[in-house]
């Protein structure tokens, strides 16, 4: 469920959440990648940077979008 913040800067889903980043975190593809202190997310690939602490998957198109 999309909702506003309370800032009303962004538009946020509470039920979908960042995952931490561990050993089965992919490697060499593009994800959304986050750092927790810096709080600023960009689309990277993720190598085993430490700067980064969170990562969550590229959206898809559901079949009745396509």
């Amino acid at each position: 469920m999309t909702a506003i913040n309370s800032s009303k800067t962004a538009a946020v889903d509470r039920a979908y959440h960042w995952l931490e980043i561990d050993k089965d975190t992919p490697r060499g593809v593009k994800l959304q990648l986050i750092s927790r202190a810096a709080g600023v997310a960009t689309y990277g690939i993720y190598t085993g940077d430490k700067h980064w602490t969170h990562y969550a998957p590229l959206p898809t198109f559901s079949k009745e979008q396509s």
